[in-house]
């Protein structure tokens, strides 16, 4: 006895992707999480550390401080929004963030700097309307 229908014969389909695919002849840049910055970014790190970072920064070449690490990983993460510029609330805040884990802060060695140059920055802004 024969039963239609159970037999091994397939219908052949073409495979989903072309079987010749033309090759890329680069790939991709690795992004850096430095590429992010901003320029108020690049000038604060570079007024709180010294450090310049500029565009095309290299991790991997020059040695980044800690706080300039910090900084770029909270703007490729998407934490510090674009358009949004780091403030002295903002690292208020993440100082106490780091301080929650109990592990090592390394925003609190450099928070004072960065404080003193929101205060100069924030006072030249200023426009004297008295006059």
């Amino acid at each position: 006895m024969t039963v239609s229908g159970l037999g091994t014969a397939r219908t052949p389909y073409p495979p989903l992707t072309p079987l010749h695919r033309a090759h890329r002849a680069e790939k991709p840049a690795a992004r850096s999480d430095f590429d992010s910055l901003t320029g108020a970014d690049r000038e604060l790190i570079f007024h709180v550390t010294g450090q310049r970072v500029g565009p095309g920064f290299d991790p991997a070449k020059e040695h980044p401080t800690a706080f300039a690490a910090i900084i770029a990983a909270e703007r490729a993460a998407g934490r510090l929004a674009p358009g949004q510029e780091v403030s002295a609330l903002y690292l208020k805040d993440l100082n106490r963030r780091y301080e929650r884990t109990g592990g090592p802060n390394a925003v609190a060695p450099y928070l004072g700097k960065a404080l003193d140059y929101f205060r100069g920055t924030t006072a030249a802004r200023r426009i004297d309307v008295s006059a």
